[in-house]
């Protein structure tokens, strides 16, 4: 920079020792030396002219300006380079910060110190209805619930909160919010809907489990006290004890036994094709009719429809779990004189093993429940045949495991149809013919 201001300073002293010289030959040196400064002004007004226009133009090296005018140039446009790269490098990482933020699968909302919204990702425009005019409104004025009001300006912030939804009163919503910076706040929104149905779904679990097992518990302890007190029982009166002890422990074991199976299926992963065994369906089902007719003890027309070449890949035991619980419930839940019919076809490209009845079908309500665990549509119905609540439950988690769907169909007073969907991946040909089914 000093060698800017010497070169300036020469500049000016060359120019008034040109114009004292002039002056000098004319006579009048002090209006020479006065004239030579004059030009050194006017010199140097065009060149801040040109500094001046090409400050106000894109970013470009500067001219040769020269002095310290030149000096001036080349350090603003260092400074403006190093601007420049400051500022692309800020703009890549709020595009790469709006990038990550905008991919959370949470609503994500800046709010400033005033409490308007600076910023939000696309999932708040999903889940709490925001759009790109909400920006520099209130938060409060968008999300008027009142939990959430005193919420935010309690201003305590160490734990979480759920209200409903503002879209949807049946969706419960998660809010977490974290200060930083100056004042401004980021509030995430999380969708724990499905978490809040899976822990009532748990405590209804429990309950269940508890009061399914209290029951028999219940009879088992009444009986063991009688006999524990009754010092006068002759072994008659034992056996006859004994006897009806035997009812409520065979409930509590195939309980248990059920359980247990369901563990083991929610636990295990998907059935693999390559592991899989080729599984002779049509002696499959023949067994599941001795066990049924044993079951109806002839007071059901049991209906057989099997394409005897037509196999599966899977695990035996787990196939025949799920598909003897829907043709014993069709069994227990057909009234006496009624039919029931067992199909395994093909179907598509796969294969279907439907169980239908003529029994009194299932009210539409219910049908999307059928398969939570201890959901019963007749309860008393459903004990006093000896059922565990857990049967379609254990057939959804086999058809999990085999890559299978299961669809029901019922109608009130005219029957009802349970339909286990099987891929194509899953079926085998053990000869050329094929019955289809429509």
């Amino acid at each position: 920079m000093s060698q800017s201001w010497s070169s300036e300073l020469w500049r000016l002293i060359v120019d008034t020792a040109i114009g004292w010289i002039i002056g000098l030959v004319l006579g009048i040196p002090l209006w020479g030396i006065i004239v030579g400064m004059l030009v050194y002004v006017f010199l140097l007004g065009k060149r801040l002219r040109r500094f001046e226009k090409w400050l106000n133009q894109s970013l470009h090296e500067p001219d040769e300006f020269g002095g310290i005018v030149e000096e001036l140039a080349f350090r603003i446009y260092r400074i403006r380079l190093r601007s420049r790269k400051r500022k692309k490098r800020l703009t890549e990482f709020l595009r790469r910060w709006q990038d990550s933020a905008g991919a959370l699968p949470d609503a994500a909302v800046v709010i400033d110190r005033d409490g308007d919204i600076a910023w939000f990702n696309q999932t708040a425009s999903t889940m709490l209805g925001l759009k790109p005019s909400d920006q520099s409104r209130p938060i409060v004025n968008l999300l008027r619930n009142p939990r959430f009001i005193h919420f935010l300006k309690a201003g305590d912030f160490s734990h979480h909160l759920e209200i409903a939804s503002p879209l949807d009163i049946s969706k419960i919503l998660s809010i977490r919010i974290s200060p930083y910076g100056n004042g401004q706040l980021m509030m995430l929104v999380t969708d724990v809907t499905h978490i809040q149905r899976l822990m009532t779904m748990r405590r209804d679990f429990i309950a269940n489990v508890s009061h399914e097992l209290r029951t028999p518990l219940t009879v088992i302890m009444g009986y063991l006290e009688t006999l524990k007190e009754d010092e006068s029982c002759d072994p008659d009166t034992i056996k006859q004890y004994l006897g009806r002890i035997e009812a409520p422990a065979l409930r509590m074991k195939t309980l248990v036994e059920d359980l247990l199976l369901l563990s083991r299926l929610d636990t295990g992963a998907p059935t693999g094709i390559q592991t899989s065994s080729v599984i002779n369906m049509s002696a499959l089902i023949k067994t599941m009719v001795t066990d049924a007719e044993q079951l109806s003890q002839g007071q059901h027309r049991i209906v057989v429809d099997v394409d005897e070449e037509l196999q599966l890949k899977g695990i035996e035991k787990e196939i025949y779990s799920a598909c003897i619980n829907l043709v014993t419930n069709a069994v227990r839940y057909t009234p006496e004189g009624g039919e029931v019919i067992i199909q395994w076809l093909v179907y598509g490209d796969g294969a279907r093993f439907c169980v239908r009845d003529n029994g009194p079908g299932i009210s539409a309500d219910h049908l999307p429940r059928l398969t939570e665990r201890f959901y019963r549509v007749d309860v008393g119905r459903s004990r006093s045949s000896g059922g565990t609540g857990l049967g379609l439950a254990i057939v959804k988690q086999v058809l999990r495991r085999h890559d299978a769907e299961l669809h029901v169909d019922s109608e009130l007073g005219k029957g009802t149809e349970f339909c286990c969907f099987f891929p194509q991946a899953r079926v085998v040909f053990s000869g050329q013919s094929m019955s289809t089914a429509g």
